[in-house]
């Protein structure tokens, strides 16, 4: 009988030691919180899971599935898989988190997240897609024709921020 309350020490310590080893609130996992969040078409907590900024963008995938009927919907979330590939420090208060899904649901496979401090100082992972470059990972390119000159013009974007001009002498482009 003495060894009754070691061992159910022992559990009590086990429980909460294993417990705290998956942290609910790290980049990963609330990627994959998000992505599930919206392929359930459960926009009010993928909004709690993001920044203001991505809110529109929401607003506008909401309004895209009102028209899915709920039994697709369903279909959809129950074979849905999240893959985390990678996470990359961008900044002191930004990762991006490379994922794959099947099925593919987003255009693109990197989430900015960004840190963000709720009311009692604790750090809060959110998603940010509004700055996020919506590509694979390859450039993205504009393609437009001066209207003035008949100069095509190539639009390439390198980063985020950062876009180049590239001319071409071809006015029947």
């Amino acid at each position: 009988m003495k060894q009754f309350p070691a061992f159910l020490l022992f559990v009590l310590f086990s429980i909460c030691i294993f417990s705290s080893c998956k942290n609910s609130n790290s980049p990963q996992a609330v990627t994959e919180k998000f992505l599930t969040s919206v392929v359930q078409a459960d926009f009010d907590k993928a909004k709690a899971l993001s920044t203001k900024n991505t809110w529109g963008m929401l607003d506008i995938w909401a309004a895209f599935t009102k028209e899915i009927p709920e039994n697709v919907k369903a279909e959809k979330a129950e074979n849905f898989k999240v893959k985390i590939l990678d996470t990359k420090t961008e900044s002191d208060s930004t990762v991006i988190v490379t994922y794959s899904t099947e099925p593919k649901i987003l255009p693109f496979n990197k989430i900015r997240l960004q840190k963000e401090l709720d009311i009692e100082g604790r750090i809060k992972w959110k998603v940010d897609i509004s700055t996020l470059e919506l590509g694979t990972g390859d450039e993205l390119y504009i393609n437009a024709v001066d209207s003035t000159s008949g100069i095509r013009l190539e639009m390439e974007r390198q980063s985020p921020d950062t876009i180049s001009d590239k001319q071409e002498n071809n006015p029947q482009q």
